[in-house]
């Protein structure tokens, strides 16, 4: 659902814009590209998108309406349109750069994030994006508050077009399956969730546990035309060693991740078998 950036309008400071429910005077960038997103008074973002997106996460937004682990749709604009959405402070990934994420606040972030999925996932809706930088925070003194964010690429697995060969996703957070072609499902969040989470835990990029399935458990899943690619895919393949990651990491952790990254999609938990781990025990 990715498209052209040239339906994409630029705001302008002080620029007002009239939307189903309110006005909305534009402030500043907060992000220095084209296409926003822009903060305007009253503590809101203004979004703008290419055209199919904006209307794809206009959408998702809507559906999940009320959702508290899911960034809000505050109001929509039509001339230029866009979107004005709930604002948050910063993303996860920022907060990593600058080393503000605790271990305890990084499980606080998945817990939200899990809870998304699981909203998501019960009407067989796939985020397809899920990385530190859709994780968004809000921070109050009564401490800090994590949503999902970034619908524009929310889709479902029995649209034609992901029937293989549809690739979605950041290729660090990527699903396995997704590059070789073979049709995905809901399982593609969960692998990107388990890369994610293991960003915020250790800090660093890893593409799976050492304990996981070899990619030979992919065969059953491929079609002929996909063979070749796997094959080559399994003689290129190393794994990444998570338990000499981080000193960061734990047992716990090398059996929650070990639990959710698993290259064959069928051997992944669903959301709401995460989020009942031991793992988010207290958080």
């Amino acid at each position: 659902m990715r498209g052209s950036t040239r339906t994409m309008f630029r705001f302008e400071p002080g620029q007002i814009l009239h939307g189903k429910r309110s006005s909305y005077t534009i402030t500043a960038a907060l992000r220095n590209r084209q296409g926003g997103p822009w903060l305007a008074m009253d503590r809101v973002t203004v979004k703008a998108a290419p055209a199919k997106r904006l209307e794809n996460e206009a959408r998702m937004l809507r559906l999940f309406q009320g959702c508290d682990s899911i960034r809000q749709l505050v109001d929509e604009v039509e001339d230029p349109r866009s979107l004005v959405l709930e604002y948050m402070d910063d993303n996860v990934f920022n907060l990593l750069k600058t080393k503000h994420l605790p271990r305890a606040e990084a499980k606080r972030a998945l817990k939200a994030t899990v809870q998304a999925l699981i909203a998501l996932h019960e009407k067989n809706i796939v985020h397809t994006d899920i990385k530190p930088d859709n994780i968004l925070v809000k921070h109050s003194p009564a401490g800090a508050l994590y949503k999902l964010g970034d619908l524009g690429d929310c889709s479902t697995p029995d649209v034609p077009s992901n029937n293989g060969g549809h690739l979605i996703g950041a290729k660090l957070f990527c699903a396995p399956e997704v590059p070789l072609g073979i049709p995905w499902t809901v399982k593609v969040d969960i692998w990107g969730f388990g890369a994610t989470g293991i960003t915020l835990i250790t800090g660093r990029y890893v593409f799976l546990p050492r304990d996981a399935p070899p990619p030979g458990t992919l065969h059953g899943l491929a079609d002929d035309s996909i063979l070749p690619l796997l094959q080559q895919f399994e003689e290129n393949y190393q794994p990444f060693p998570l338990t000499s990651a981080s000193a960061k990491i734990n047992q716990e952790d090398l059996d929650f991740f070990g639990h959710i990254m698993k290259i064959d999609p069928r051997q992944r938990p669903t959301a709401n078998e995460i989020l009942g781990h031991p793992w988010f025990n207290g958080v």
